[in-house]
């Protein structure tokens, strides 16, 4: 997962990969191993070495707030230049949160209805379903299992049901 976030005016460049309980994280060419545990929602614990991290994390309307050990972070997430600005469209999935798909439930062509699973994403080593938000038919899959996503990418694209 590539992030970008400004602070202080600067925007800070991190790669974050996870494999297995730990996380790669790489920040200014310079790659660390972090076990972060959530305590509660938005409370983490994060092992970097010998060192021990308490934060929270706390979300605004544009703004992120990062509590670290005493020290308040103001942090805001930027949309990658590169990145091309899709149309939402009635239907569509869009991924509400960041994580890893764990399954897909359907493919292309599939009936679905509203409120049927057809995704599970796994974020902060908790399964999140994924719910349908209308009937309808499977247009495209744009994931599958493994795949990391962001918050807000598409993810599935849905054909509505006509009555």
């Amino acid at each position: 997962m590539f992030i970008n976030y400004e602070h202080n005016n600067h925007v800070y460049n991190v790669t974050v990969e996870r494999r297995e309980n730990q996380f790669f994280i790489t920040y200014d060419n310079n790659e660390y191993t972090v076990i972060a545990t959530e305590q509660k929602p938005g409370q983490l614990f994060i092992q970097l070495g010998d060192r021990v991290i308490k934060s929270v994390i706390s979300q605004g309307d544009e703004d992120k707030f990062v509590f670290i050990d005493g020290s308040i972070y103001k942090v805001k997430r930027i949309e990658l230049t590169g990145r091309k600005k899709t149309e939402k469209r009635e239907g569509d999935l869009h991924s509400p949160i960041s994580g890893t798909v764990v399954s897909c439930k359907v493919k292309e062509g599939s009936p679905v209805k509203k409120d049927d699973v057809i995704l599970i994403i796994e974020a902060m080593k908790m399964e999140n379903e994924i719910f349908c938000q209308n009937a309808g038919i499977i247009r495209s899959v744009y994931v599958k299992a493994g795949q990391a996503v962001e918050n807000d990418q598409v993810l599935i694209e849905i054909d509505p049901e006509m009555p």
